[in-house]
């Protein structure tokens, strides 16, 4: 019996109505774009909106996704593609990933008696105390992001606020893991500690008023561009990277180091993704260009001066740990001329408050 031979394998399909960022469609770009319904370009209306397209409005009628949820325009926020290229299962990956680094540096640290052997001002003013309460700093990110991602104008875009949202989760719940862990190592651990500092001491008052700032604010655009932009580099790169990780790592506190570098490793993520949204609503290509350029640079004129109020609080944080690796004056100089360099590589104007 003759005849011809099945193909081993079939050819590679393309979603032909994705229009690829390189020449060949990616498994991030088959697996996200056009996941979430545009009712204003690909997934157009036909005849009456209220009647033929029902599963596109919200229960009041009105749109499922409103293009006045951000001050931002763009003729087609489809266009976005994330830098990383994450999506669920990479994401899930990479994360536990991180936490598993996390937990072994815990267990070995738990069980060669580095934990037992921590100085226990560093567990109660750092740990306990100031860690402890960044953790609501953290939450209160997780939940601004929570509705912001469902109002985002893309899937491509919904996703990066999606997982920068379980971020700031992950690092909240964090700490809350190690001092679980540490209390069965060492004595004195309090996690009270934190949430009366976070409610009560001077020195968090800015930072709280910044985070209830943060969970009012309701355009996705703006929250992920003064939280990537400005937060990010500057408030978190003080209470978190120099305030832990560094003074930890002269403390003899490996796990408190790892748990910052994880985060650390999602903060430069959402930096790169936010980088490339400012470029694409900036673009000469974009119609709205110009008048997007004056919001952004009205929004980090708003966001800076609170973000550093909030970093100017935490000055006397920084005489608490036991050993000291760094002095405020140095960190907040570093932190303040980074954010200014992201800020300006983008083409805005750096607030005087941050190159003060």
């Amino acid at each position: 019996m003759t005849g011809t031979a099945p193909q081993a394998t079939k050819p590679a399909r393309d979603f032909t109505f994705i229009t690829p960022s390189l020449r060949r469609l990616t498994e991030y770009e088959a697996l996200t774009v056009h996941q979430q319904p545009d009712a204003l370009n690909f997934d157009r209306p036909r005849g009456n909106l209220n009647v033929t397209e029902w599963c596109l409005l919200r229960p009041d009628g009105s749109p499922l996704w409103r293009p006045d949820s951000t001050r931002l325009r763009h003729p087609d926020w489809f266009a976005f593609r994330d830098p990383a290229q994450q999506w669920q299962r990479t994401y899930v990956r990479h994360q536990e990933q991180q936490e598993t680094s996390i937990a072994r540096a815990t267990e070995d640290a738990a069980l060669d008696g580095n934990l037992a052997e921590l100085d226990p001002r560093w567990i109660d003013r750092l740990l306990c105390t100031h860690y402890r309460a960044w953790s609501f700093f953290d939450y209160a990110i997780f939940r601004a992001l929570a509705p912001a991602q469902r109002e985002a104008l893309s899937d491509t875009l919904g996703n990066v606020l999606c997982f920068q949202c379980f971020d700031h989760l992950r690092h909240a719940q964090g700490v809350i893991l190690y001092l679980v862990e540490l209390e069965n190592c060492a004595a004195g651990v309090d996690d009270g500690a934190g949430k009366a500092a976070w409610l009560t001491s001077a020195i968090y008052q800015p930072a709280r008023r910044l985070a209830e700032q943060i969970m009012a604010t309701d355009d996705w655009g703006e929250l992920l561009i003064g939280l990537n932009l400005v937060v990010g580099p500057l408030l978190q790169q003080m209470a978190t990277s120099d305030l832990v990780r560094r003074n930890a790592l002269q403390n003899n506190d490996a796990v408190a180091s790892c748990m910052v570098m994880t985060a650390e490793r999602d903060r430069r993520r959402n930096l790169a993704a936010t980088q490339a949204f400012v470029r694409m609503v900036t673009d000469s290509t974009c119609s709205d260009s110009a008048i997007n350029r004056i919001t952004i640079q009205a929004w980090l004129d708003e966001w800076t001066p609170r973000v550093m109020a909030a970093a100017r609080a935490l000055s006397p944080v920084f005489e608490a740990p036991p050993v000291r690796a760094i002095e405020f004056s140095d960190s907040y100089r570093a932190a303040a001329a980074a954010t200014a360099k992201i800020v300006t590589d983008l083409g805005f104007r750096a607030s005087a408050d941050s190159t003060s």
